[in-house]
C-alpha cells in the first residue's frame, strides 16, 4: 500500500512565493515635505505617526506627520525643537506611537509626546531627557517587550542601556544601568532576539565586526565575528520567528557588490556565514528588515526598489524586487504589523520617502478565499509591554520575553485553519511541520503520518513481528490492528518519547528496525517495510515532538494573574552543542550513523532566587505596564510562583474547548453525568489535557456476556477526534479502558430496545470491526453525543459540505435541528425538524458457508458504505462485513432470495427474506435499497482507472481556450460560441413533454415534427418544422430568445425560418453542410420521441478526506423526463453532467483546482466511451455563468419556463388552499402608515464623492453630457455611477435609471451592462434598479432640487419648443420637474408649474394651494435648466395668469375650469396635510391581500387588480376590468369597514367612497398622481371620456345580488358584479332546471369539460 504522506511539489513550496507590491493612489501621498537629506537617518513611523529631520532650523528640528492627513504638508510644518544641533537619530516608542526618542549631535537625548491631534504648535519641553553624553549620539532604540528599556549609542562605540521608568519626566535624571563595550568604531545598527527571548543583542559595526550581547550577564560580547568587507559597513537584524534563528547582515564586500550574509548565532565559533547570497552593485548600504509572520526579509535603502526574500534555515531565496520607475528612495520604514488588511492579504507595508514627498507601498499575497489567511498572519505586537525594566533585569539569564500578541483576525471571519482542506482551508498542523523541516530540521523529507508497520510481539518462546498500522494523530501515537481498525492497541504521547533508536547491523532486517523508548523505560521495537520508511518515520516522530514542545513553550506563562506575560525557559542551544537531533551512541546504536538515538531534552521553566527590585510606573506606555498595574493591586512577587515552579506543574492559561460555544453542545447539559470542559487545566501528567476534551461524561454500554449482557457505567471523553472509556470519572487521567479513533468509525445513529432493564436513549457507533451500544440518561445528553461524534464522522470520508466558519448553535442542538446525517441527497432546510434517517437493517437470512447449505438468522444492516452482519440487533462483533464497492450485481434469483456478485461474478453471499404479501414485496425491498446504495458507493475514478497522481501532477490547465484550440471536436468553449468560432444545432423535442438536447451538426438531423436552434453566435436561427406542434414551436423561439438577451446581451440577430415557407437561406444550410435537402427527416414522430427517454447521470467530484484522495461518485442518476433540482450543485464540488448527447462540466466557486482538474478527466474518458456518438462535446460552465443548454437539464432554475402538456399527477400530500384574512385584518393594514426606512448616505458634496453617468443607446452606453448630469429623458434608460468613501475605501452603487418610455431592448441592455460595470469596479459595489416617478430617495439626492425629466429621447429634444413640467414633491429631496403634454387638464392648484416658452424664457406657474416647498425649488430648477445668465424667469399666481400663457396651453381663460382648480378643491374638502396613499387589492397569491405602495405612480395601475386612493375627503377604488369578481366585492367592503372603524380620522360622515372606472378616471382622481398620462391608455379607449365616479354602494349591490333571470343573462353587457365565467349559477333552481333539462345534483356529476359545451348550446358562457 502507499504510505499517507504531506507530499511536496517538485517547484519549491512557499505560502509567499507570489507575493507582490503595489503603490497607494497618489491622492494618499504626503507631499510637499522639506526633509534634511544630509541627516543620518530619514525616516521613522509608528501606527498613527511619521517622522522626518526638516530642514527649517538647520537640521536640528524633527517634523511630524499623521498618517491620516495626506496630501501637501504645509510650507512651515509644527516641528519639534529641543536640540542646539542636528538631530541625528530618532524612533518611536512601540508601546506609545505617540512617543518618540531623538538623539542629536548637541550629545543629548531626548524623549517627546506628540499630542493626540498631532503637533499644533511647535513642541519645545520634552517628556524625559537624559543625561547629556560626552560624544554625540548615533543611534537610539526601544526594546521590543520591555517596558522602559530604552538604548543609545554614541561615538564612544558604547552601547548604553537606560531604565527610563526611574524619570518621572521633566528634568528629572536617570542614570545608565549598563555600558557595553568592545566596538572599535561607530555602531550601524542593533537588533534584539525579539521571539526567541529578548535576553540577547546584536550589533554591527563599521569596524566590519558582529558582536552579539548578553546584556544582564557580561558588559563584553560573547561573540565577535568578521563579516562584510566593505568600508561602508553593514547593517543588521535578527531572524528568529517560525523556527528560524538566524543573523541577517547586510553590507558590501571589497568590490562594492551588497551581499546578504546569514549567520547562525548558536554556532558563533564559526569564521563563515550559512549562506551568502549577491545583491546588487551599488554605493550604500541596505537596512534589513524581518517580517516575522512569513520569513520574508527586505532591504532597502537609497535607491530604486526594495529586494525581497524568503528565509529558510540556511538558505534565502529572492522574491522579487520592488522598483518604482525612475522615482529613487532616500530612505523606507516599515510600519507595524497590526495596521495592515488582513482582507486585502496585505502582509507588510511601508513608507517610503523620495525627494519630497512620502508614499506607502504594500506588498500583497494574492488568495482567492475570503477566509482569514491566519498561516500569513499570525498574532501580531499589540502594542503593550510583556514586563517591565526591573523584573527583566533582576530575572537573569533564563528570563525570557516575547512580545505581547494580539490577533489580526477581522470581527466575524474565518479562520483557514477553522476550514476543512476540501472547503478550501488548511491543516495547522502540517503548515507548523512544512515550517519545521524548512527551519529547524534541514529536512527535505516528506512527513509520514501513517502506514503499515510490524511490531515485536513477545510469544512463549519466541516474540515475532506482527503487522500493526501506526498513526500520528496531533501529539499521540497510536497503532492499530490494521488500517481499519478503529481500536487502539497502544497510544502514547510524544512527550513521553525519551529517544528512538536504531541499531548497528546496516544491512538484513535489523537495519529496517528502531526502537521507540520511553521515559518510563518501556519500549516498543518496530520494523519497517525499508529503511526509507524507518527514516521518514523517525523524522516525523521527531517533528511532532518538537512541535508538540514549542506548542507548550509558546502557551507557558508566568501565573494565571500576570496571564499578559509570555516568559519563556532558555531553549537555544548553547554553542556547539548538538541539536535534538543530533545522535548519542550507546553500546549496541551505530556511532556516526545519521539516525541514531535521538535525544528529546526537556524544557522545564528555570526557577531564580534573586529578588525583582519594586517596579514603578511606567510614563512611556499608552497603556501603563502590566506588571505595575498588576502589583499595585497586590500581585504577589511572579518568582514566588511561576518562577519556582517545577517541571511537571503547568500554569496554562484559562482557555475555552475547540468547540466551546459552537460545538453544539446544550448549555442546558452541565449535569453530573455530562460536562464541556473548557475552563479548568489538569496536570501535564493527565493522558487527556482538559482544554482539548469537546465533550465527557457518563454512558451505558452494553457488554456481552456467555449467559447474558451487562450494562456498565462507564466515562467517555471525545478529544481530538477520539473516543476514550474509563472505569470512572477519577480515573480519567490514567490510561483509557478503550480508545476508538473516530475518523475510523463508519456512522453513529439512534438505536431502540437495546437496553431493556435500564431507561435511557440509546444510540450505536459502528468501527468497521465493532459496534459499540451507548445509552445516555436524557434525550438532550444523547443529542450532544451524537452530533459531536458526528462532527468528527464528517472528516472521514468524503464530508458533506458545511457553510464556511457555521457551526450547530445551542437553540439547534436543543430542538433537535441539528442533522445527524451524512447523506448527500439530504435537502432539510435549516430551522426544520430533521427526521431520522431510514436505515437499510433488518432481520433476514443468509446462505451458511458449508457443504449442507443451510440458511441461518442474521441481522444485516447498511452502515456508511459497508454490509453489516450480526447474530443479532445486540452483537457487538458483526460475523461478516462486506463492502458495497467489492459488489457488482445485486440479482434477485427468486420471489424471496436474492444474491451478491463481486467483479468476478463469484457469489458473495446469497439471502433469503420474507415472502412477498400485497402490501410488502420484503425482497424487492431489499434489492432497490442495496442497489441505490451500490451505485453511491461506485469511485468513478476508480471504475474508469484514472491514475489521480498522473491527472493532479500534470501541466495541463483546466483552461478551455488552450484545450480548444488543441481539439475543438471534444470542447464546447462558450466564448468561441458567443463568437460564432463553434457552432451547435439545438433540438426542440416532444409533444407532451417538451425536451431540449444537443444534435449533430448537420441538416440530417432536421425533423419536420420538430422545432431546431441552430447557435452560429452572432447569429440564432430558428427552424421551425411543418408538422411541429404550436407549443414546439413556443418553446424554440423561447429558447433562442433567451440565449440572445441572457447570454449574448441582445447583440446576436435572431433569424426564424419555417420550412418550405422562409427556410431558403443559404448560411443556414452552409452551415449545416451544404444544400438544402429535398425532403427532411419524417421520423421519429413526436409520440415516438415521446416513448423515448435520454439517461442523464450527473457525479460529484469530492475529497476521500479518510484516504487523502479525490473521488467522483454518482449524485443522480435518473432520465430527461424527471430532471433534478439545481439545489444538487454545490459550490464546494465540481459536477459532471452526463446528458448522454452533452457533457458538462459545472464548476463550483469554492473547489479546488484538483477537483476541476479531475472533472475534466473524468468528462474526457465518459466521451471517449464507445457507444458515445463521435460529435458529443465536453461544455465547460461556472457556477452562476450557466448557460440555457445547462439550464434545461435541471428542473428549477430561474429564468427557465418549463412547456408541458402533459396531465400534472394528483398528489395528495399537496397543501390545501390557504384560509381567506379575515376583514379586520385587511383593514388594520390600511391604518397602519407606511414607513419609510430608507437612510440617507448619498452626498454628491461630501469629499471623495463621485458621480459618472451613462445613456443607454443601440446596446452601449454613451456619456452623457456633463451639463445634464440632472437631467433625464422618459424615452431613454441611464447607467448612473455613485462613488464614494467607505472606511477610507472607495465603495460604489450603480443605478441603472429606466424611463418609463425607453424601450423593452434598452432597458434590458441598461441592466447587463449594469452587471459588466460591476465585474470591472473594485471595492464595495451595489446594483440599484431605479425606475422613473418611484425613485428611491438616495437616487434622488444626488440631484437635490435639481432634477428634470423631459418628455420623449434625449436626441430629439428640442429646448426651443415650449413644454410644461409639473413641480411636485414631499420633501426637498423629492420635489422634481417632470414634463407633462402643453395642456390646460394636467394643471393642478396643488402644485407648482413651469413653462418654458422658449430657450431661455420661462413662466412659473403657482397653484392656490401649492405649498411653499415647490415654489421656492422651481426657481432652482429653472435656473437648472440652462446655465446662461440672461435666462427670463416671470412667477404667475392661479388666477392672474397672461395671455401668452393662457394661449400656449390653447385656452382663453382658466375660469372654465378643464383642470383640478381651487374650486374643485374645495368641494372634496381636502386636508393639504394628508399625503395620499395609494393600496392595491388582489389575489395573486391565492388569498386576498391589501398592501400599500408607497411611493406610487399611473404605472403601478394594473387592470388584473384592484387600487384603493385614499386623499382622506375622498376613497376611490380603482376596479381593473381583469380582477376577479370576489377580489372586487372585497376590496369594496374592506374600504367601507375602513371608514366606519378608522383611526386616521375618517368617518362614513365626511369621507365619500367612489367607485373609478379604468381608462375613464375623472380629473379629481388623476390630480394625485404625477405627471398623469393618458398616452400609456388602450387606442380603443382613446380619446378620453371621462366618466364620474360612482358611490361605492351603488356599485357594492350589484355584486351582492345572487339571483338574476335568464334573459338578464343574456344581456349585452351583463350587469355589473357578475362573474361570467359562471353565470349558470345566478339562475333560480326551476329556471335552471328548465333551460338544462337536469337539476343541479346532476349537473355537479357531470366532467367539467362537458360543461363547457353545454353552457355553449344555451349561450351561457
Amino acid at each position: 500500500m502507499e504510505y499517507k504522506t504531506i507530499e511536496k511539489s517538485i517547484v519549491r513550496e512557499s505560502k509567499v512565493r507570489n507575493v507582490f507590491s503595489k503603490v497607494c493612489k497618489k491622492e494618499l501621498f504626503y507631499t510637499n515635505l522639506k526633509v534634511n537629506t544630509s541627516s543620518e537617518e530619514l525616516l521613522k513611523s509608528s501606527k498613527s505617526l511619521f517622522a522626518y529631520p526638516s530642514s527649517i532650523g538647520g537640521g536640528s528640528c524633527l517634523a511630524i506627520s499623521q498618517l491620516n492627513a495626506y496630501g501637501k504638508a504645509p510650507d512651515t510644518p509644527f516641528c519639534i525643537k529641543g536640540h542646539t544641533d542636528p538631530i541625528s537619530c530618532f524612533e518611536f516608542s512601540p508601546f506609545n506611537d505617540h512617543v518618540i526618542a531623538t538623539g542629536s549631535r548637541d550629545c543629548t537625548i531626548k524623549l517627546w509626546e506628540i499630542p493626540e491631534e498631532g503637533l499644533q504648535s511647535n513642541l519645545v519641553t520634552p517628556l524625559i531627557t537624559l543625561p547629556k553624553q560626552n560624544k554625540r549620539i548615533t543611534g537610539t532604540y526601544f526594546h521590543p517587550s520591555v517596558d522602559s528599556l530604552f538604548l543609545s549609542t554614541t561615538l564612544d562605540y558604547s552601547i548604553d542601556l537606560w531604565d527610563l521608568s526611574r524619570a518621572s519626566g521633566g528634568d528629572d535624571q536617570c542614570q545608565i544601568t549598563t555600558k557595553l563595550t568592545g566596538s572599535e568604531d561607530i555602531i550601524m545598527s542593533l537588533s534584539w532576539n525579539t521571539w526567541s527571548g529578548g535576553n540577547m543583542l546584536a550589533s554591527s559595526s563599521r569596524d566590519k565586526k558582529m558582536r552579539i550581547y548578553d546584556p544582564r550577564t557580561s558588559t563584553t560580547p560573547i561573540a565577535t565575528i568578521p563579516t562584510h568587507e566593505g568600508a561602508q559597513g553593514f547593517k543588521l537584524t535578527w531572524a528568529d520567528s517560525n523556527g528560524l534563528d538566524l543573523l541577517c547582515t547586510v553590507g558590501a564586500s571589497k568590490s562594492a557588490q551588497r551581499q546578504l550574509f546569514l549567520w547562525d548565532p548558536r554556532q558563533l565559533s564559526a569564521t563563515s556565514p550559512l549562506s551568502s547570497t549577491n545583491v546588487t552593485t551599488d554605493s550604500s548600504i541596505l537596512t534589513p528588515f524581518y517580517d516575522y509572520a512569513t520569513n520574508i526579509l527586505f532591504l532597502g535603502g537609497k535607491g530604486d526598489g526594495i529586494y525581497y526574500y524568503e528565509l529558510e534555515r540556511s538558505q534565502a531565496h529572492l522574491l522579487g524586487k520592488a522598483s518604482f520607475g525612475n522615482v529613487t528612495q532616500s530612505s523606507i520604514s516599515l510600519l507595524p504589523k497590526s495596521i495592515c488588511e488582513p482582507n486585502l492579504c496585505e502582509i507588510d507595508r511601508f513608507l517610503r520617502l523620495t525627494n519630497n514627498s512620502v508614499e506607502m507601498v504594500s506588498f500583497i499575497v494574492p488568495r482567492k478565499s475570503t477566509l482569514f489567511q491566519e498561516d500569513i498572519f499570525p498574532a501580531a505586537p499589540s502594542g503593550d509591554p510583556t514586563t517591565d525594566c526591573q523584573l527583566w533585569f533582576s530575572g537573569g539569564e533564563k528570563f525570557k520575553v516575547v512580545p505581547h500578541t494580539k490577533s489580526m483576525k477581522p470581527e466575524g471571519a474565518t479562520s483557514i485553519y477553522d476550514v476543512s482542506e476540501e472547503e478550501g482551508g488548511k491543516s495547522k498542523q502540517k503548515d507548523k511541520l512544512v515550517q519545521l523541516a524548512s527551519t529547524q530540521l534541514n529536512t527535505k523529507e516528506s512527513f509520514l503520518l501513517e502506514s503499515e508497520i510490524k511490531q515485536e510481539i513477545e510469544g512463549w518462546l519466541f516474540n515475532t513481528y506482527e503487522s500493526r498500522y501506526l498513526k500520528l494523530i496531533k501529539d499521540k501515537l497510536y497503532c492499530f490492528l490494521n488500517e481499519d481498525s478503529a481500536q487502539a492497541v497502544w497510544e502514547l504521547s510524544l512527550l513521553s518519547i525519551k529517544n528512538l533508536a536504531v541499531y548497528d547491523d546496516q544491512d538484513g532486517e535489523w537495519a529496517l528496525r528502531f526502537n521507540i523508548l520511553l521515559s518510563n523505560d518501556k519500549d516498543y521495537k518496530m520494523e519497517c517495510r525499508s529503511t526509507e520508511q524507518r527514516d521518514a518515520w523517525i523524522t516525523s516522530i521527531n517533528a511532532h515532538i518538537e512541535l508538540k514542545k514549542s506548542e507548550e513553550l509558546k502557551d507557558s506563562e508566568v501565573s494565571p494573574t500576570l496571564s499578559d506575560f509570555q516568559l519563556l525557559s532558555n531553549t537555544s542551544t548553547p554553542p556547539n552543542q548538538p541539536s535534538p537531533a543530533s545522535i548519542q551512541g550507546e553500546s549496541t546504536i551505530r556511532p556516526g550513523s545519521s539516525l541514531a538515538t535521538f535525544s528529546i531534552p526537556t524544557t522545564p521553566i528555570q526557577s531564580n532566587t534573586n529578588s525583582p527590585l519594586p517596579p514603578r510606573h511606567s510614563v512611556l506606555a499608552r497603556n501603563p505596564s502590566y506588571t505595575s498595574l498588576k502589583l499595585s493591586s497586590g500581585m504577589s512577587n511572579p518568582n514566588q510562583q511561576q518562577l519556582s515552579s517545577s517541571p511537571n506543574q503547568s500554569s496554562s492559561p484559562i482557555s475555552s474547548s475547540p468547540l466551546s460555544g459552537s460545538s453544539g453542545i446544550p448549555r442546558s447539559l452541565s449535569s453530573s453525568s455530562l460536562s464541556i470542559s473548557s475552563t479548568t487545566s489538569t496536570s501535564s501528567t493527565s493522558s487527556i489535557k482538559q482544554s482539548e476534551i469537546i465533550i465527557e461524561g457518563s454512558l451505558f454500554e452494553l457488554v456481552p456476556g456467555l449467559i447474558w449482557n451487562s450494562n456498565i457505567e462507564k466515562w467517555f471523553v471525545v478529544s481530538s477526534s477520539m473516543l476514550y472509556s474509563f472505569k470512572t470519572k477519577q480515573l480519567k487521567n490514567e490510561q483509557p479502558l478503550e480508545t476508538y479513533h473516530l475518523e475510523k468509525a463508519l456512522s453513529v445513529h439512534k438505536t431502540k430496545d437495546i437496553f431493556v432493564k435500564i431507561q435511557g436513549f440509546s444510540f450505536q457507533l459502528s468501527t468497521p470491526n465493532r459496534i459499540i451500544h451507548l445509552l445516555a440518561k436524557t434525550k438532550e445528553e444523547r443529542q450532544s453525543w451524537l452530533s459531536v461524534i458526528k462532527q468528527n464522522l464528517k472528516t472521514s470520508g468524503e464530508s458533506k459540505p458545511t457553510p464556511i466558519g457555521k457551526s450547530p448553535t445551542l437553540e439547534e442542538l436543543n430542538n433537535d435541528t441539528t442533522p445527524l446525517d451524512d447523506d448527500e441527497n439530504n435537502t432539510n432546510q435549516g430551522g426544520l425538524e430533521e427526521e431520522e434517517e431510514d436505515l437499510i437493517e433488518g432481520q433476514i437470512q443468509r446462505k451458511l458457508p458449508g457443504i449442507f447449505s443451510m440458511w441461518g438468522s442474521s441481522y444485516l444492516s447498511l452502515l456508511a458504505e459497508d454490509l453489516f452482519l450480526a447474530k443479532s440487533k445486540l452483537s457487538v462483533t458483526p460475523e461478516l462485513r462486506i463492502q458495497l464497492q467489492s459488489i457488482s450485481l445485486i440479482k434477485k434469483t427468486s420471489p424471496t432470495e436474492f444474491t451478491l456478485y463481486d467483479g468476478s461474478n463469484n457469489v458473495v453471499c446469497n439471502f433469503r427474506t420474507l415472502p412477498p404479501t400485497e402490501e410488502l414485496d420484503d425482497c424487492s425491498r431489499w434489492v432497490e435499497c442495496l442497489e441505490a446504495a451500490r451505485k453511491r458507493s461506485i469511485d468513478i475514478i476508480k471504475m474508469f482507472g484514472i491514475n489521480e497522481k498522473e491527472v493532479l501532477g500534470s501541466s495541463s490547465s483546466t483552461n478551455f481556450a488552450e484545450d480548444i484550440d488543441s481539439d475543438s471536436s471534444k470542447f464546447l468553449d462558450l466564448n468561441s460560441l458567443k463568437a460564432g468560432k463553434q457552432k451547435v444545432l439545438i433540438q426542440i423535442k416532444g409533444k407532451r413533454k417538451i425536451r431540449v438536447r444537443l444534435v449533430k451538426l448537420s441538416a440530417s438531423s432536421l425533423n419536420t415534427h420538430n422545432a431546431f436552434v441552430l447557435d452560429a453566435g452572432p447569429r440564432i436561427f430558428v427552424w421551425i418544422g411543418a408538422k411541429s406542434s404550436r407549443v414546439n414551436r413556443a418553446k424554440a423561439i423561447d429558447f433562442a430568445n433567451r440565449i440572445r438577451t441572457k447570454e449574448r446581451g441582445g447583440k446576436s440577430t435572431l433569424i426564424q425560418l419555417d420550412e418550405n415557407k422562409s427556410d431558403d437561406s443559404p448560411d443556414f444550410w452552409l452551415i449545416l453542410g451544404g444544400d438544402k435537402p429535398s425532403k427532411v427527416a419524417q421520423s421519429p414522430t413526436p409520440e415516438e420521441q415521446d416513448a423515448e427517454s435520454i439517461k442523464t447521470n450527473i457525479y460529484r467530484i469530492g475529497l476521500d478526506i479518510k484516504k487523502n484522495t479525490l473521488r467522483a461518485r454518482l449524485g443522480w442518476e435518473g432520465t430527461d423526463w424527471r430532471l433534478p433540482n439545481k439545489e444538487l450543485l454545490n459550490t464546494k464540488f465540481v459536477y459532471v453532467v452526463d446528458c448522454q448527447t452533452e457533457i458538462f462540466v459545472w464548476i463550483g466557486k469554492e473547489s479546488s483546482s484538483s477537483q476541476r482538474k479531475m472533472a475534466i478527466k473524468v468528462a474526457t474518458v465518459l466521451q471517449e466511451q464507445p457507444d458515445r456518438q463521435d460529435w458529443t462535446r465536453i461544455t465547460r460552465v461556472l457556477e452562476f455563468g450557466e448557460n440555457n443548454l445547462f439550464k434545461e437539464k435541471f428542473a428549477n432554475f430561474p429564468g427557465m419556463l418549463p412547456i408541458s402538456t402533459t396531465k400534472q399527477e394528483n398528489k395528495n400530500y399537496i397543501a390545501s388552499a390557504k384560509a381567506e384574512h379575515p376583514l379586520p385584518l385587511l383593514v388594520s393594514k390600511m391604518e397602519k402608515e407606511y414607513q419609510d426606512t430608507e437612510v440617507i448616505f448619498t452626498d454628491i458634496n461630501n469629499e471623495g464623492s463621485k458621480l459618472k453617468i451613462w445613456k443607454i443607446e443601440d446596446f452601449e452606453k454613451i456619456d452623457h453630457p456633463s451639463h445634464l448630469y440632472s437631467q433625464f429623458f422618459g424615452g431613454d434608460s441611464y447607467i448612473v455611477l455613485y462613488t464614494y468613501m467607505l472606511n477610507n475605501k472607495e465603495a460604489h452603487v450603480i443605478y441603472y435609471y429606466l424611463g418609463r418610455d425607453s424601450s423593452i431592448n434598452e432597458k434590458g441592455t441598461s441592466a447587463y451592462l449594469t452587471v459588466n460595470l460591476h465585474e470591472s469596479l473594485t471595492g464595495s459595489c451595489v446594483q440599484t434598479r431605479v425606475v422613473q416617478n418611484k425613485e428611491a430617495a438616495n437616487f434622488l439626492n444626488l440631484f437635490k432640487k435639481k432634477m428634470i425629466v423631459h418628455k420623449g429621447k434625449f436626441n430629439n429634444y428640442d429646448s426651443n419648443k415650449p413644454a410644461l413640467y409639473q413641480v411636485k414633491g414631499k420633501n426637498e429631496i423629492d420635489v422634481r420637474a417632470v414634463q407633462v403634454d402643453l395642456n390646460i387638464s394636467h394643471l393642478n392648484t396643488n402644485h407648482v408649474y413651469i413653462l418654458r416658452t422658449s430657450v431661455n424664457q420661462f413662466i412659473i406657474w403657482h397653484g392656490i394651494n401649492s405649498p411653499k416647498l415647490e415654489q421656492t425649488i422651481a426657481i432652482d430648477l429653472v435656473n437648472n435648466f440652462s446655465t446662461e445668465s440672461n435666462q427670463s424667469i416671470t412667477t404667475v399666481q392661479e388666477g392672474s395668469e397672461s395671455n401668452e400663457f393662457l394661449n400656449l396651453l390653447g385656452i382663453s381663460n382658466t375660469n372654465n375650469g378643464g383642470y383640478y382648480n381651487d374650486k374643485l378643491f374645495s368641494m372634496e374638502k381636502c386636508i393639504k396635510s394628508y399625503h395620499p396613499r395609494l393600496f392595491v387589492c388582489t389575489n395573486s397569491s391565492g388569498i386576498h391581500e391589501v398592501n400599500e405602495e408607497s411611493p406610487f405612480s399611473q404605472d403601478d395601475l394594473d387592470i388584473g387588480s384592484i387600487y384603493i386612493l385614499d386623499v382622506f375627503s375622498q376613497i376611490y377604488i380603482w376596479l381593473g376590468n381583469r380582477a376577479s369578481h370576489k377580489t372586487k366585492k372585497t376590496s369594496m367592503e374592506v374600504v367601507l369597514e375602513f371608514v366606519k372603524t378608522s383611526k386616521l380620522g375618517h368617518s362614513p360622515n365626511t369621507t365619500e367612497i367612489l367607485v373609478v372606472e379604468p381608462f375613464a378616471e375623472p380629473i379629481s382622481f388623476k390630480s394625485h398622481f404625477r405627471a398623469w398620462d393618458t398616452s400609456k391608455y388602450p387606442k380603443n379607449k382613446l380619446p378620453v371620456q371621462e366618466k364620474q365616479p360612482i358611490p361605492v354602494k351603488d356599485v357594492l349591490k350589484d355584486y351582492l345580488k345572487e339571483i338574476y333571470t335568464y334573459e338578464e343573462l343574456l344581456a349585452d353587457p351583463l350587469p355589473n358584479g357578475i362573474d361570467s365565467t359562471k353565470l349558470e349559477t345566478y339562475l333560480p333552481d326551476d329556471e335552471f332546471e328548465k333551460i338544462f333539462q337536469m337539476t343541479r345534483k346532476e349537473w355537479e356529476k357531470i366532467p367539467v369539460w362537458k360543461r363547457e359545451g353545454i353552457k355553449k348550446s344555451v349561450f351561457l358562457f
